[in-house]
């Protein structure tokens, strides 16, 4: 189906020509090419054709500085995506470009709502995390002049659309190299969804790793095979710390135990901390444990992880960079006309990083399955926390600090810093059952007196430091109060601050209520700008002072919203 060289305009064929072919009116035609709903999915589908088939592009010259960069990832809560995010507005920003965020969800899928909203917003590029989209997908991105670029694809993309990747053979290679550097020979695998490309050639690579150390048939009595059913020293698992945890678990009851495990993911492998500290064994004197990725949580871990770097920061620049040169004409694979000067396929080196969780084994290291802790462990620690008391005096870290107040506008970008750090503090305190809200300043309506994230951390016990305390401290945090039922850690740039309370603790659904009363109640939220505003003329030598100077007026807020039945969120 195509368009008569008689019913072109110029070089393009006119909208007129595309309805009349396709046997539908002009405004039809209009709703497609603008992604508007109203069209029966029949229609849609011969209109895209022809518009796809003729050549026709909807924008002719570059957009203004105004304009997107379309960027889709799997989790926006994830650490891996906003690593992805960073990358990709660093480089829209610098080009004067605007970011628009779309999450897809697990199954890398991106279905005609999202379509609809992009050939809506008409963003200059798209960069996707991991979906290489459907064929007619492309056909409609393409037909719009909307070029795009994938990050770590999940299968293999057809050659003509542009791929930002890592090594991930050499990667998986380089972490079972290192541990058989190190002396390991029973080195066990939790390998990721084989439905994946990156998590097929990570275990590629950890195998030939193997092979050339001539340790294969050790690990397997059969030929393996790619789902690596028939590998009793590999446990496919899904990429996420719980997953890892159970793979562990699996691979650690082998009689002789492994004494090294390689994994998909850096995720996987904070799994496997977990099992070895569950199972009573240490890392890296009984254990050693590399991951992949090096995302800011393997940093923080205890012990700190040895893990393959994945430049995935400079993979999503790159992705955006060959995007917008595709946009002006001048990139990747003549989409839009240009030269086809940058490589379609692109594959960045991955590192090896060496930290705390690997060593050489251990003498004897493996030859018995650990044994579990004994029930009476739990109960001499619940003894230990009845017997325990909380401070009795209020303790300022560093004394008081002189506080200039300002007026900071409501941030909606404070959801990817509050993604960031409750993913570090889950990370910190391991196995406690804790709950991480946010509750404060530029994350809630209302005019800040400081640009900073407040979070609450509620804990099982707040007396026992040693639990959290000490973790948060280990990743980064930096202790500013400690007072009866309550600590407060921050950053060492003081723009998020960790309030740590009791399960129980009124303070806690104090905060969320006027939280929520912020959000929904505009006649507070500007009441309680009106008193930032008011606290301005006055000089703070101490920030609670300051807090003091505006307890009324919270008080009233609040209880305004308990009238209400608002309801902590």
């Amino acid at each position: 189906m195509s368009i008569d060289p008689a019913e072109r305009s110029g070089s393009r064929p006119t909208l007129d020509a595309i309805a009349r072919r396709a046997s539908v009116s002009l405004a039809t035609v209009s709703k497609v090419l603008n992604g508007r709903p109203g069209v029966s999915e029949p229609t849609r589908e011969r209109v895209e054709r022809l518009l796809s088939g003729s050549g026709y592009a909807q924008r002719d010259t570059p957009p203004g500085p105004g304009s997107l960069v379309e960027l889709v990832v799997e989790d926006l809560a994830s650490e891996w995506s906003i690593e992805i995010v960073r990358g990709v507005e660093s480089v829209a920003r610098e080009h004067g470009y605007a970011l628009s965020l779309s999450a897809l969800g697990p199954d890398h899928a991106v279905g005609q709502d999202w379509i609809t909203g992009v050939l809506h917003r008409r963003p200059a590029a798209i960069v996707l995390q991991f979906s290489a989209l459907t064929a007619g997908r492309r056909d409609q991105l393409r037909a719009r002049g909307i070029p795009f670029t994938v990050v770590d694809p999940v299968g293999d993309p057809p050659a003509d659309v542009p791929v930002v990747g890592a090594t991930n053979t050499t990667g998986g290679a380089a972490a079972t190299q290192h541990l058989l550097d190190l002396g390991h020979t029973r080195i066990a695998a939790v390998a990721g969804p084989l439905d994946m490309a990156c998590a097929v050639d990570r275990l590629a690579g950890h195998r030939a790793a193997l092979a050339a150390a001539g340790l294969e048939a050790r690990h397997t009595s059969v030929p393996p095979d790619p789902s690596g059913t028939h590998d009793p020293s590999v446990v496919v698992a899904r990429f996420s710390r719980e997953d890892g945890e159970r793979a562990a678990r699996e691979l650690l009851a082998a009689v002789p135990r492994p004494t090294a495990v390689v994994t998909g993911n850096d995720l996987q492998a904070l799994g496997v901390l977990d099992a070895a500290r569950s199972l009573g064994l240490r890392v890296p004197e009984d254990l050693s444990v590399v991951g992949f990725d090096d995302v800011a949580p393997a940093r923080w871990a205890r012990p700190a992880l040895t893990t393959i770097r994945q430049p995935l920061r400079e993979m999503a620049e790159r992705a955006t960079w060959m995007a917008l040169r595709q946009h002006a004409g001048v990139g990747t694979g003549g989409h839009t006309g240009g030269a086809p000067d940058e490589p379609v396929r692109v594959e960045l080196a991955t590192t090896l990083v060496v930290r705390d969780s690997t060593a050489a084994p251990g003498v004897g290291a493996g030859d018995e399955p650990p044994a579990r802790r004994d029930a009476t462990d739990v109960e001499r620690r619940d003894a230990a926390i009845v017997e325990r008391r909380d401070v009795t005096t209020v303790e300022i870290v560093g004394g008081p600090e002189a506080l200039r107040v300002g007026l900071h506008d409501h941030d909606p970008g404070w959801t990817v810093t509050f993604a960031e750090h409750h993913e570090r503090i889950l990370r910190a305190v391991g196995p406690l059952d804790v709950r991480v809200e946010h509750i404060g300043s530029t994350s809630v309506p209302g005019l800040a007196a400081k640009p900073i994230v407040d979070l609450v951390v509620v804990v099982p016990d707040v007396a026992d430091e040693s639990a959290y305390l000490e973790p948060l401290l280990g990743a980064g945090y930096e202790l500013r109060v400690r007072e009866p039922g309550h600590r407060l850690v921050r950053t060492p740039a003081r723009d998020v601050h960790v309030h740590v309370y009791e399960r129980g603790a009124t303070a806690v659904d104090d905060h969320l209520l006027l939280r929520e009363r912020l959000r929904s109640d505009p006649d507070d939220r500007a009441l309680y700008e009106q008193t930032k505003r008011a606290l301005l003329s006055g000089t703070w030598d101490d920030m609670n002072d300051y807090a003091d100077a505006k307890t009324d007026v919270i008080r009233a807020v609040m209880e305004r919203a308990r009238v209400a039945g608002v309801l902590p969120g």
